[in-house]
């Protein structure tokens, strides 16, 4: 009996990723629908066609696990390739590509950019025999450089733990922030207020409050327990009677109790009007005056806590620097920076890898899409990636823009987006997989 093989809806997008060659595609595929079918396929054609040799071909992708499939599906598609070819050039082709199949890049995107370091040292400032970090040994050294920072603030950084204390912050609260700014050191924290405010206004504010809270509120507990306003109110009595407003850190741990809407439950007060007076001095409390003023408390503590963090991480890459040691991080922004300010090694590495071809490209981040736009764009000076354009055939990217939702690092679908509109400015298009293969 004779079955009848069934063509995908999408087959034409399928056979131009396979001979279309001389186009950058970004393609667009869900989960099932053979996207890393099609990454082999555009792989096993290129070396075929002899527009690449296996020494210049780099295939990125985001994890090890995922690096090591495409590794053996690429494997066994080129020996495959190779055993069916019958014309002799074609086969000898793919046979050189097995032969030195060590002699290609596929890995992940951390990987990709340490041979670039690795590649140009003196160029990109870093010492030749660096090693790479891996996360479990980063996490460790995170925590060590933090715990000696700390022990080294209390002997010789008087100014910056007063700075906190002025804000009521204690150093072991910063750790997460610390945490925070050395995973993305290619963002500039911005500091807010360089003074404390002057909380007078709220001060008076707030006992104005009290004192009109003293004689609505009920004296003796509800049968049903006191409701939300009420008990915030008690809480802020005690306060006010056993440690006051004076300093200024107190008063604002107070107004933070403030920042919430509370409601009433009438039948707990003396009188329906004596709850509804209460609710709406207690409303109007809240938004001129506590918010205003937290604004204003935030924006100081954080630029106090900036004080303290940044020479924590300076600290932190300073120990790396010296023990020849780079994070994930160091190397991504390592090698944007070479490729960025120097244009004679971007023209070394756009011969040295083409194309290049990245699976999951939906995981990328502005540092990745930075690195790849270097590498494949025709502008050899121009410092700006966004407004870049890849050559023709020179970038091959598989991406489920779905996927973008869990925002894997830094991960985001506008930087998706934005790569997609310069591939299609550059002559490249978009191509949409629609079959599924599992269902």
């Amino acid at each position: 009996m004779n079955v009848k093989k069934t063509v995908p809806p999408d087959q034409a997008f399928r056979d131009k990723i396979r001979n279309d060659l001389d186009t950058t595609f970004l393609v667009e595929a869900g989960a099932g629908s053979g996207k890393t079918k099609s990454l082999v396929d555009r792989m096993i054609a290129l070396l075929a066609s002899g527009r690449t040799e296996i020494g210049n071909l780099a295939a990125v992708t985001f994890t090890r696990k995922a690096a090591a499939e495409l590794r053996w599906r690429f494997q066994i598609a080129l020996e495959k390739a190779r055993f069916e070819e019958k014309d002799a050039a074609v086969r000898a082709r793919l046979e050189a590509a097995l032969t030195g199949l060590e002699r290609s890049f596929i890995g992940t995107i951390h990987s990709f950019c340490s041979r670039l370091l690795r590649e140009r040292p003196v160029a990109a400032g870093v010492d030749p025999e660096f090693r790479e970090l891996e996360e479990h040994e980063d996490r460790v050294l995170l925590d060590q450089c933090w715990d000696e920072y700390q022990s080294n603030a209390r002997i010789g950084n008087a100014a910056a733990l007063s700075g906190l204390d002025e804000a009521g912050l204690e150093p072991g609260e910063l750790k997460s922030a610390f945490e925070m700014v050395a995973e993305f050191p290619e963002v500039d924290p911005v500091p807010g207020r360089d003074r404390a405010p002057d909380f007078g206004r709220a001060r008076k504010a707030l006992e104005k409050l009290l004192d009109l809270a003293q004689t609505l509120v009920p004296r003796e507990r509800p049968e049903k327990g006191r409701d939300g306003l009420q008990s915030l109110l008690v809480r802020c009595f005690r306060r006010r009677r056993n440690i006051g407003f004076a300093d200024g850190r107190r008063l604002l741990e107070t107004l933070e109790l403030c920042d919430k809407k509370l409601g009433v439950t009438k039948i707990r007060w003396a009188s329906k009007e004596d709850a509804e007076r209460m609710l709406a001095a207690a409303e109007a409390f809240r938004e001129t005056i506590a918010l205003p003023a937290l604004v204003e408390w935030r924006e100081f503590r954080h630029t106090r806590a900036l004080a303290f963090v940044l020479p924590a991480v300076e600290f932190y890459a300073a120990r790396r620097r010296a023990e020849a040691r780079l994070n994930f991080q160091d190397q991504l922004m390592l090698a944007a920076k070479l490729l960025r300010d120097r244009p004679e090694v971007r023209r070394y590495f756009r011969k040295r890898f083409h194309p290049i071809l990245v699976d999951e490209f939906q995981d990328t981040d502005p540092i990745q899409a930075e690195i790849l736009f270097f590498l494949t764009g025709t502008n050899d000076v121009e410092r700006d990636w966004a407004k870049l354009s890849p050559a023709p055939g020179s970038l091959f990217l598989v991406g489920d823009p779905k996927q973008s939702i869990y925002r894997f690092r830094r991960a985001d679908i506008d930087i998706y987006n934005l790569v997609k509109e310069r591939i299609e400015a550059g002559g490249g298009e978009t191509l949409v997989l629609s079959a599924n293969f599992r269902s």
